[in-house]
């Protein structure tokens, strides 16, 4: 669409909003879910102890200026439920602290088809812990 005006009623939402994925893979799947429209952040990985991938080789820093040059609004941070995710996932919001932006995460719990026999502890507690009124 070389005119662009199919974006017009998007450009509040979508200007202000950076997800933030680990790799291309993850990108790629929320785009061909259509749930999001915005920018996409690339860290190239997570913060992990064991494969050597240091803070300063994710693109954490680039993220914190475009937040502060895009006057961005919102970073959800689309990182997997693995310690190394959660742990850049903290990281990542403690480098924004400065910046006052709103900073969410996916939501986590019963998957779509999931049945409750079929799941682990883990995601039981995250489910009972973020369970939401019935509406």
């Amino acid at each position: 669409n070389s005119n662009g005006c199919n974006d017009c009623e998007n450009n509040n939402n979508k200007y202000y909003k950076i997800c933030v994925v680990e790799n291309i893979a993850d990108q790629w799947s929320i785009e061909n879910s259509s749930v999001f429209k915005g920018y996409y952040h690339i860290l190239g990985g997570t913060i992990s102890s064991s494969n050597n991938q240091k803070r300063e080789d994710l693109l954490i820093n680039s993220l914190v200026e475009r937040v502060k040059k895009n006057n961005i609004e919102e970073v959800i941070l689309a990182l997997s439920q693995t310690v190394e995710g959660q742990t850049t996932a903290f990281y990542i919001q403690d480098s924004l602290k400065q910046t006052n932006v709103k900073i969410s995460k996916l939501a986590q719990g019963i998957p779509v088809g999931g049945e409750i026999e079929n799941l682990d502890d883990g995601t039981l507690i995250s489910a009972f812990k973020n369970r939401q009124n019935f509406s």
